[in-house]
């Protein structure tokens, strides 16, 4: 067995290195042995012997054993997919939600400003003619007159500055309403 030759007649086993010689030639007398032995007796086949029984039953737990094997193999390797879709998920839906957190965040924080802004100067205007109209007051020359504008002119500040509190308190709830999700 020369294997530094390369010849397209030589068989495989001649082609393999000379440490593998003994280990596939006695491989090859094993696999000829049962071919001979599987196709020899026809009637031991039908009819096997206890010894063929049990090495029949040993082939096919060998055969159940690989076979589970397999299934627990794929098991896990579908399992460890499954968690690595799950990580990028979740991965993504802290990423997106936190970018969605802060975009509203800066949406909320710009509305509460111009509500303030426009709360201000609804203020401001009613003030100014709140004062004009006592000032007005005076004007009248009726003690009970005055007393009753008076009275209805203190119940309008009184309400409208309620008003303003009671809309500055529906907007806070607006604004925490969602966020919990």
């Amino acid at each position: 067995m020369n294997d530094s030759k390369p010849n397209a007649d030589r068989s495989i086993l001649d082609r393999e290195p000379r440490e593998l010689t003994p280990h596939v030639a006695r491989n090859a007398e094993l696999v000829d042995h049962t071919l001979t032995r599987a196709h020899a007796n026809l009637l031991r086949r039908l009819f096997p012997g206890e010894l063929e029984r049990i090495v029949h039953s040993h082939e096919l737990e060998q055969i159940k054993t690989g076979f589970d094997y397999r299934r627990r193999l794929l098991h896990m390797a579908v399992e460890t997919k499954l968690q690595a879709v799950e990580e990028m998920c979740n991965h993504l839906l802290v990423t997106g939600k936190s970018e969605i957190r802060r975009e509203r965040q800066e949406f909320f924080a710009g509305q509460s400003l111009k509500l303030q802004v426009a709360m201000d100067e609804c203020a401001e205007a009613f003030n100014r003619q709140i004062d004009s109209r006592f000032q007005r007051l005076e004007s009248l020359q009726h003690e009970y007159l005055r007393r009753k504008e008076e009275e209805r002119l203190l119940k309008g500040v009184e309400q409208f500055h309620a008003m303003l509190d009671e809309l500055a308190t529906e907007f806070g709830s607006i604004i925490h309403e969602g966020i919990s999700r």
